[in-house]
């Protein structure tokens, strides 16, 4: 299917690895231009030197101003306009919610729900018309996850951000999330193993227990979410 991505320019966040990984590299195999933006500088070289010429790294913390303005200079410097963007982080803090502490709270809503604003509030005047943002968030919009409460709280608060920018910005700008159930990533394999230690089981059993609740029997990969994303994020 041709999706119309050639020569369109995205911004896709957690970029480095994972279901961000996954999207930037779709986009790119569509014919896109990708500014790949993470934390960690080294693994987002690694990625942007795979993909090749048409992805451009930018290490930067959207959840500080200071990484908002780099990531609007660059993509700036490297693309005239905007045809999309990829709203995605890694998960905040596990805990449950009185064991969690203030800066803790503060961090996963600057993560999830604050530099998120910031972001959009800079890029979406510089957005082509028919330009689509997308939110990966987590099945905890709808049901909490044990001892993830930070997430269980602010998810679905993203959601409901969600739903006022698809109004706000519609319809010249389209705006969706995905809320994934168990992936294959390195977060859920670190859910995994402190469930495992929990319960005094293996990983690999752990692992099992939880593919006989889906009905695949087996967690997602990374590259599946990302060609759906891919979709949501094109023409």
């Amino acid at each position: 299917m041709e999706l119309g991505l050639k020569d369109k320019s995205f911004v896709v966040g957690g970029a480095s690895s994972g279901l961000g990984r996954a999207v930037a590299g779709q986009l790119v195999a569509e014919g896109a231009r990708v500014l790949l933006v993470a934390r960690k500088e080294d693994a987002l070289r690694g990625v942007a030197r795979e993909l090749g010429e048409q992805a451009y790294p930018c290490a930067a913390d959207v959840a500080q101003p200071s990484g908002v303005d780099k990531v609007a200079s660059v993509a700036l410097d490297n693309f005239d306009t905007l045809d999309g963007v990829l709203v995605n982080a890694g998960g905040p803090p596990f805990g449950p919610a009185l064991e969690l502490s203030d800066e803790q709270w503060l961090a996963a809503f600057e993560l999830l729900i604050g530099g998120p604003v910031r972001l959009l509030r800079t890029l979406a005047p510089r957005m082509n018309d028919g330009a689509s943002i997308l939110f990966i968030t987590s099945t905890s919009v709808r049901e909490p996850i044990k001892d993830l409460d930070s997430s269980n709280v602010l998810r679905p608060g993203v959601a409901a951000l969600v739903k006022c920018l698809a109004k706000e910005l519609g319809p010249r700008v389209r705006v969706n999330s995905m809320a994934p159930g168990r992936i294959d990533t390195a977060r859920s394999r670190s859910l995994d193993e402190a469930r495992a230690a929990e319960f005094g089981i293996s990983t690999e059993e752990q692992r099992q227990n939880v593919s006989q609740g889906i009905p695949l029997g087996r967690y997602g990969e990374p590259a599946e979410l990302g060609r759906t994303a891919t979709f949501l994020l094109s023409p």
